[in-house]
């Protein structure tokens, strides 16, 4: 078409021919093609299987058809229902049938495929005025679409609760070896991180598609609601018809939504738990080289004492020693002299050094802090 490259930036495309005409629009994920036509219906109702063949986009739109549906509409003359018509077309023994905008139109559908492979609804019209026909049809275009979109996410919703299954398993059976005494902790940390990251992967591939599927079913109940049904006896309406299959596979979804976000949850206070019981094993270890250093600066102090008694008497030895060549000297004369002088000299040499030593050492490590006694003022 001529102005399909404009149509494709703006995402909407109307063709009009005569009485008849084709609508394209462009969605988030999908995409509605919409052929018309205003003219009698017929025996059969309007209702064409061959025409779905003649559809200019059938076999060259890209991507696949999801849903398709033929929707009749009368014209609103005030003729009398003619069940017959209708029960060629649509199975009136499983039908759905209710008023709607508040008794303005009656509809019939039996959500089966026709030949053609398009479900079909037919809507007589009684009083519908103005824009009602179209809002009328465009509301049951988009129940029929929303619904469609909306049972994407059951498919994967329910391989996700078959994975579940095993996850829940896997869980239980490292917590199992989380308890046990003597496990190795190493080995259930690489387990519990391997299943911490599958579920993180489940869940970002599957958060677009259920909240996409939440999105979709609120819009069907919005569009259900704005049709005004009213009961007719004996036949279904579209609400109770819709919600007697849509719901099952929606809380199918939200089971699976909730049951991932609560094994995050799990997987979450499981970690804590690993790290508590790391967390001890590791003041454990700390405590016990604490210890064991305390034991070593314990010995090292007993050495120490040792050293020091033994360098008093070495210093001691060596100050004698020196003064004895210092003294013999001058008293070469007076034998026995300098050995006794030496003699007296060795406890105050002794004492000496000792108390040196001691002062040494106040002085390089510090006195201690003196006691306070008192009531603290």
């Amino acid at each position: 078409h001529p102005d399909g490259r404009a149509a494709i930036g703006a995402g909407r495309l109307l063709v009009l021919e005569g009485k008849a005409g084709w609508l394209w629009e462009r969605h988030q994920e999908f995409s509605t093609w919409t052929a018309f036509e205003h003219g009698p219906l017929g025996e059969d109702l309007g209702f064409d299987a061959a025409a779905w063949d003649r559809l200019p986009w059938r076999d060259r739109a890209p991507g696949a058809l999801f849903r398709g549906v033929e929707i009749s509409v009368s014209d609103g003359s005030g003729t009398d229902l003619d069940l017959s018509r209708i029960g060629r077309c649509i199975d009136l023994s499983r039908c759905v049938s209710c008023e709607v905008f508040d008794g303005a139109a009656r509809i019939w559908t039996d959500f089966r495929l026709g030949d053609g492979g398009a479900g079909r609804i037919h809507v007589h019209n009684r009083s519908l005025a103005h824009d009602e026909v179209s809002r009328l049809v465009q509301t049951l275009l988009e129940i029929g679409n929303y619904r469609k979109l909306a049972l994407l996410g059951f498919p994967p919703a329910r391989d996700l609760l078959g994975w579940l299954d095993g996850a829940e398993a896997r869980l239980a059976a490292i917590t199992g070896d989380l308890a046990a005494t003597g496990g190795d902790s190493q080995a259930v940390l690489d387990h519990l991180l391997a299943l911490s990251a599958e579920v993180e992967l489940r869940a970002a591939r599957a958060r677009f598609r259920q909240g996409a599927t939440e999105s979709y079913h609120r819009l069907t109940l919005d569009r259900l609601e704005a049709l005004r049904e009213t009961r007719v006896t004996g036949h279904s309406t579209m609400r109770e018809f819709i919600a007697r299959r849509l719901l099952p596979a929606m809380r199918t979804c939200e089971a699976a939504d909730r049951r991932l976000d609560d094994l995050s949850i799990r997987i979450g206070r499981s970690s804590d738990l690993l790290r508590a019981k790391l967390g001890m094993a590791l003041d454990h270890q700390n405590q016990a080289l604490l210890h064991g250093m305390n034991e070593r600066i314990a010995l090292q102090t007993k050495l120490q004492g040792l050293v020091e008694g033994l360098s008093v008497f070495a210093v001691s030895y060596y100050v004698v020693g020196l003064s004895g060549y210092l003294l013999k000297p001058w008293l070469h004369g007076r034998p026995g002299v300098a050995e006794a002088i030496l003699s007296l000299l060795v406890p105050t040499v002794l004492a000496g050094v000792a108390v040196g030593l001691h002062r040494r050492k106040k002085h390089l490590v510090g006195d201690p802090p003196a006691s306070r006694t008192g009531d603290g003022s």
